[in-house]
């Protein structure tokens, strides 16, 4: 093993405080389990070598005399690995290596990494490893005491979480649920890195430990940003002051003391770290200049969702969720918002609720929650990397689409383990509408796939639309009988839109810039709602159920098949001939994208790189 290549230490030594044992342990499975996943998905290690024996696969490493041992390594169809038992590494003259994290396995493999790995880039994932183990060993950690307050405080409907959650009087159910279910990206090896955080900080800004955030109110001149909304002929100040009167009344307020005309300024919400850590610096001009004001002591206390950066004011089931910008390397990105989503959110909210009133949700399949308004600064040289710092956009809250017929279930939280029982949160769902056992689950998955593939196929064929409809922007709406009844989709930073086909439907959509959001060719389209839909989403919940039911894959593959089979020969009349018969043989015949979050990594790029795996829908078909 190259010496260079060690695993970091910790930054802050507050998690090793805070931290279990037991908790560093998991984190350390969880990570290792993902980012093996990623090495042989990505074809980084090479699969076709292992050699396995009873229970032990073998890796070798011939380039640096060097084998891999694993214990329970087991790697299904669509490169989904599952690792039950230890790791160790074995050199040549030298004793075995225990691989109890990531880091330690990326070390140990460095040398037989494809091409010329840059010894900083190797060392850089090192640590942003490191740190997502330390962040994820600090949620476990936590979540064994709020496990243990949940069942105190909801326990007393049986041992069905979900149920307790809904027939609460919590002011607002889905916030827990998105707050419970925040366990990361499935196919990310850096799904809790946070860096440029402390310990302290992850815990106080993060969703999973419930934080309670005081975010700024700042002022910025009105010639200095640009609003946009989803209805025509809008005020931003007469929005924000309808909608959040207390904030405006104290924003105002704070104004007239300081002798400005309110009339002359908007209202921005600051993310409390980019507030304390960033807009001082990066923004000293327009502060100096007065064009910004800071004014301390105008904030408004709320929650972050699922989405670290998206919060929720005071927590309320009413109020919009507000997504701000945070300038932190998030797993893999910067989060930011950059003008382009302040603007095409709106624009794109009033696409897509005409085209769910005209389709009446496609079946009652699909509803959205749009994405009203949007802020951003106006940089003098309109330098939108600069701008993405300074800006906000305001979405519905999800909790407005509760009903008595409909409750809104953050998908995410299905994939994480209960607090009642410790399985997995899908299991609630199938056991009420269906029964708890494998052909309950079998007619869970045929309702749940259903529902979502009528949702999205049926946006993409007709419209050319691709939601990134993955874990974390979705809601499944179920009904009184906890039945999948409607594909809720949020977040529309990254939906591509097909021209042509929209076109074809009578309809327009005008991109922020060329290169951004519609798209002429249908390929990354097609490309986002494999990816976010059909792998991250649906695929995800087939394994979860195929394990946690002991049921064979195939019998999910199929009815995921025959559930896009059925969409295709509903729409066949709608659907332009050449599209429909290149976009069907593309989702059921060809190979799918897989996006190599891992490459991503190694080079350092936040632009999406796609490889390529097996159809498994083409697969079940033979």
């Amino acid at each position: 093993m190259n010496a260079i290549f060690k695993p970091s230490k910790p930054a802050d030594h507050a998690c090793r405080d805070l931290c279990t044992e037991l908790s560093l342990l998991d984190a350390g499975q969880r990570g290792l389990q993902r980012t093996l996943q990623a090495l042989f998905r990505e074809n980084l290690l090479p699969r076709a070598h292992l050699i396995v024996e009873e229970g032990i696969a073998w890796l070798p490493l011939w380039s640096q005399q060097g084998l891999l041992r694993f214990e329970g390594l087991q790697i299904g169809g669509i490169g989904d690995c599952q690792l039950s038992g230890s790791i160790a590494y074995y050199k040549t003259g030298e004793r075995p290596l225990p691989v109890a994290t990531a880091s330690v396995l990326l070390a140990c493999i460095a040398d037989s990494l494809p091409g010329q790995m840059p010894a900083d880039d190797l060392q850089r994932l090192i640590g942003e490893l490191d740190n997502s183990l330390e962040n994820d060993a600090l949620c476990l950690s936590y979540r064994q005491s709020w496990a243990r307050r949940l069942t105190t405080e909801l326990g007393t409907d049986g041992h069905c979480f979900i149920a307790a959650v809904r027939n609460s009087a919590l002011k607002n159910p889905a916030l827990l649920l998105e707050q419970w279910g925040t366990l990361g990206h499935p196919w990310h090896p850096t799904h809790k890195a946070k860096l440029g955080l402390t310990a302290d900080e992850v815990v106080a800004f993060s969703p999973e430990f419930q934080p309670a955030l005081e975010v700024p109110l700042a002022a910025i001149r009105s010639d200095k940003a640009h609003a946009a909304f989803s209805e025509e002929g809008a005020d931003y100040r007469l929005w924000f002051a309808l909608t959040f009167p207390l904030m405006w009344s104290k924003w105002e307020d704070r104004l007239n003391q300081l002798r400005q005309d309110p009339h002359a300024w908007l209202p921005l919400p600051l993310h409390p770290y980019q507030a304390q850590q960033l807009i001082p610096h990066k923004f000293a001009a327009e502060i100096a200049a007065g064009d910004l004001l800071l004014l301390p002591g105008v904030s408004f206390t709320a929650a972050p969702t699922m989405s670290f950066r998206t919060v929720v004011p005071e927590g309320s089931a009413e109020l919009p969720h507000v997504k701000l910008p945070v300038s932190l390397r998030l797993t893999s990105v910067q989060r930011t918002v950059s003008p382009k989503s302040a603007v095409m959110g709106p624009r794109l909210t009033r696409l897509l609720t005409t085209i769910v009133a005209h389709e009446s949700g496609f079946g009652e399949t699909l509803d959205i929650v749009g994405e009203d308004v949007g802020l951003h600064y106006i940089d003098p040289d309109r330098d939108d990397d600069r701008a993405r710092h300074l800006s906000v956009l305001f979405r519905a809250n999800p909790m407005r689409k509760c009903t008595e017929a409909l409750f809104p279930v953050p998908v995410g939280s299905l994939f994480a383990d209960s607090p009642f029982g410790g399985r997995p949160i899908v299991t609630d769902l199938v056991g009420l509408s269906f029964g708890d056992h494998p052909n309950g689950a079998l007619a869970f998955f045929e309702r749940y796939a259903a529902t979502v593939v009528t949702a999205t196929l049926s946006a993409y064929l007709l419209y050319g639309i691709a939601f990134e409809a993955h874990q974390q922007n979705s809601f499944i709406m179920v009904n009184q009988r906890y039945e999948p009844a409607q594909l809720l989709v949020r977040d529309f930073g990254d939906l591509r839109v097909h021209a042509p086909t929209l076109q074809r439907a009578g309809l327009e959509l005008v991109a922020y810039r060329p290169g951004f959001t519609v798209f002429e060719s249908a390929e990354p389209v097609r490309d986002k709602l494999l990816h976010a839909v059909m792998l991250c989403h649906l695929a995800e919940l087939a394994l979860l159920l195929s394990r946690t039911y002991n049921h064979p894959e195939a019998s999910f593959w199929d009815i995921l098949r025959r559930q896009i089979e059925n969409v295709f020969d509903r729409l066949r009349a709608r659907t332009e001939p050449r599209r429909w018969d290149a976009e069907r043989r593309a989702l059921l015949q060809g190979d799918w994208p897989a996006k190599s979050f891992l490459r991503m990594r190694l080079t350092d790029c936040s632009d999406d790189v796609h490889g390529h795996m097996p159809n498994p829908l083409k697969i079940a078909a033979l």
